[in-house]
């Protein structure tokens, strides 16, 4: 690890400790508990069943993509290969990034490198899109929120407008980087893959929604396709390690602009955390036992 990388893992190291050191000194840990012991479980496992239809809408538009750039790799490959991405994105002290293993499992489907990039790239980007999209109707239809706010509203239109203009540029001109990407023109793939994304983000707004129902938060359901894509863009900020301490005072600050305790907010954000743990898990056992995916294409058929 050079130098750099280490200032920067050191830098997000102390914004986490930072951050949770903040939340921790404002959060009354008897309500967190309390919020813990009343769970429903039927919800939490409502939302674990979320997270499992994530997983196959993931990897569906991954495996889309690949095919539109000519490669070829079996769903169950794919599948491990995606958990095996959860596991280094979070239990992992290494610059190699989930993204990282899906390129490299990417370029093995017979696309190469470059192409695996764009892959990885137009797959992030979309899911981005999408968020965007509910982000932008959810603060149109929320005047609490955007009462309190009174910018939400301006930041959230400016953030669209720029992957608006990201996308026409990306998308729909064939110089500069966008001539790498080599998806212009191939509307169908780009229709059926942003449907994909629609779906897993209105799983994950469910998932959230469910997290907070287990935990008797008192927020309507139409609320959460603001707060959960708000809240995934703000974690996406490279500014801690795996958004620890972000993910917990996003949450609190969202609970407690619609009137709910702070330490429920908390107490979702780790219920949260841990159910993608879970899922880190399973993929630290698939890379431990030595069954990696497999991408080799032979006679024209994945294997």
């Amino acid at each position: 690890m050079e130098i750099r990388d280490r200032l920067g893992l050191a830098l997000r190291l102390a914004v986490s400790v930072a951050l949770v050191a903040w939340i921790l000194r404002r959060t009354p840990f008897h309500e967190v508990g309390a919020a813990f012991r009343s769970a429903d479980l039927r919800f939490v496992l409502l939302a674990l069943g979320l997270q499992l239809f994530d997983t196959f809408a993931s990897v569906r538009r991954w495996r889309l993509l690949i095919r539109a750039q000519g490669g070829e790799a079996p769903f169950p490959g794919l599948v491990r290969a995606y958990f095996i991405g959860i596991f280094f994105n979070n239990l992992l002290p290494s610059t190699i990034g989930g993204d990282t293993v899906r390129v490299v499992h990417t370029s093995r489907s017979g696309v190469g490198r470059a192409k695996a990039l764009a892959v990885i790239f137009v797959d992030r980007f979309l899911g981005l899109l999408a968020l965007m999209l509910f982000a932008v109707l959810g603060v149109l239809a929320s005047g609490r929120l955007t009462a309190r706010l009174p910018s939400l509203l301006a930041w959230v239109m400016g953030g669209a407008a720029v992957l608006g203009l990201a996308a026409g540029l990306l998308f729909l001109t064939t110089a500069g980087p966008a001539r790498h990407l080599n998806f212009q023109g191939k509307w169908d793939v780009l229709a059926r893959a942003f449907g994909w994304s629609l779906l897993l983000q209105t799983s994950v707004v469910l998932g959230g929604w469910c997290l907070a129902h287990a935990l008797h938060a008192p927020i309507p359901l139409p609320y959460f396709f603001l707060i959960v894509p708000l809240a995934l863009i703000v974690m996406m900020l490279p500014v801690s390690i795996n958004a620890i301490g972000v993910r917990e005072n996003v949450w609190a600050f969202f609970f407690a602009a619609f009137g709910v305790p702070a330490a429920l907010g908390v107490a979702v954000a780790w219920l949260s955390y841990g159910l993608v743990l879970l899922q880190a898990l399973i993929g630290g056992a698939i890379y431990a036992s030595g069954r990696l995916p497999s991408s080799r294409v032979r006679e024209g058929v994945a294997v």
